[in-house]
């Protein structure tokens, strides 16, 4: 914010002063033409100079005062001082307190008085119209300017903080949302991926402890450390993102789908994969293979099916489709608790623009979601997650 170089009080006391100086300094001028000056000629100035003190808080009632002064200065008979010395400080106070109609009316009428009048009482006419009246009214136009463009700067000054503040906010609001959404995409990935390897070996881990024979308890427990070693490498990575060392590595795709099917196949599921070949943006792909890992996550928890299918394929121009359903019995049919994992599901197909519905009934777990495959936001890098 910008710092006054002088106070308000203090430029109204020296503007005071001024005005009462050149008042004195004006009249005492003429002082040689008609004989020595009244002493009350002084005391006139010293009253306009005294009016600025409340020139900010009265701006009206110091221009009706100035203006009154004036005429009975002259109407007093004290030696002449002009038209615009006397009253161009509160014409220009007047204007800096927004008050340009009445200066500019009452500086017009001061003008046109002061001047029918002299012409009146018989002075040079050439003289009074042809160049006085120029030169008083050009000083009285240049002291109302004067004052307007210090009102006009000093407001735009105030506009140009305002909207400076509120551009400083604006970007703090912005980070906080950034901040936000960049944690609820973490959160994301976290429960995706490590909840989903995390899943996987405690199912196995009791496929283990149940096996009849060490083939099948090797196997069990094979897939137990290949999981918790995914999951320990999705923690790393995601550690290394929040100390700001490193950045998501894309592992997740619909190139990547078919792998989806290790955990339940390896669980006794009859898994059905089918992803058409499609072109789409990253995030999208990544979106799809998250909703399928998910939905085959859920199947693992809840659904006492023995079969998954998952179709990945365009639906129609321009949106992928991505179906998962299962032949279990879902255990929370048919209202179903929302959790995080199903909370991360609509958050990633809404931010890309599509559509899911997720359902639990005596026909087990049915996933169905519909994403664009170019999304509006993905060319600028703010949408979609990267694994």
């Amino acid at each position: 914010m910008r710092t006054p170089i002088m106070s308000p009080r203090r430029t109204d006391v020296l503007l005071c002063v001024g005005v009462a100086v050149v008042l004195a300094v004006v009249a005492t001028s003429h002082e040689g033409r008609g004989g020595d000056v009244n002493p009350l000629a002084y005391l006139w100035a010293v009253g306009l100079g005294l009016l600025m003190l409340i020139r900010r808080s009265h701006p009206v009632l110091v221009l009706v005062l100035t203006t009154l002064g004036f005429f009975s200065y002259y109407a007093a008979g004290f030696p002449a001082i002009g038209v615009a010395v006397p009253i161009a400080a509160a014409l220009y106070s007047a204007a800096e307190m927004g008050h340009l109609r009445s200066a500019v009316v009452t500086g017009a009428l001061t003008l046109g008085l002061s001047t029918v009048y002299r012409v009146a009482v018989g002075q040079n006419v050439s003289m009074v119209v042809g160049y006085e009246f120029v030169t008083h009214a050009a000083l009285i136009a240049a002291a109302i300017a004067l004052g307007n463009s210090v009102r006009a700067g000093r407001r735009l000054r105030r506009r140009t903080e305002q909207v400076s503040r509120l551009l400083t906010r604006q970007r703090e609001l912005d980070q906080v949302v950034e901040v936000r959404e960049e944690r609820m995409r973490l959160a994301r990935e976290l429960h995706d991926s490590i909840g989903h390897s995390l899943s996987v070996a405690s199912l196995y881990s009791d496929v283990a402890r149940e096996a009849r024979d060490d083939a099948a308890r090797d196997d069990a427990q094979e897939l137990v450390r290949s999981s918790i070693t995914e999951a320990s490498s999705h923690l790393r990575r995601t550690v290394a993102v929040l100390r700001g060392s490193g950045q998501f590595d894309s592992d997740a795709g619909l190139d990547q789908v078919d792998r989806l099917r290790v955990a339940p196949t390896a669980a006794g599921y009859a898994v059905d994969v089918r992803v058409d070949p499609v072109d789409v943006a990253p995030e999208v792909g990544a979106a799809a293979f998250r909703l399928v890992q998910e939905a085959i996550t859920n199947t693992l928890r809840h659904s006492n099916g023995r079969s998954i299918s998952v179709r990945v394929g365009l639906r129609e121009p321009g949106l992928l489709g991505v179906r998962v359903v299962d032949d279990g019995t879902a255990v929370v049919p048919p209202q179903i608790r929302p959790g995080h994992g199903l909370s991360g599901m609509r958050e990633r197909v809404a931010d890309l623009g599509g559509t899911l519905e997720v359902d639990a009934d005596a026909c087990g777990w049915v996933v169905e979601a519909s994403i664009p495959t170019m999304p509006a936001t993905s060319g600028d890098g703010t949408s979609g997650d990267t694994a």
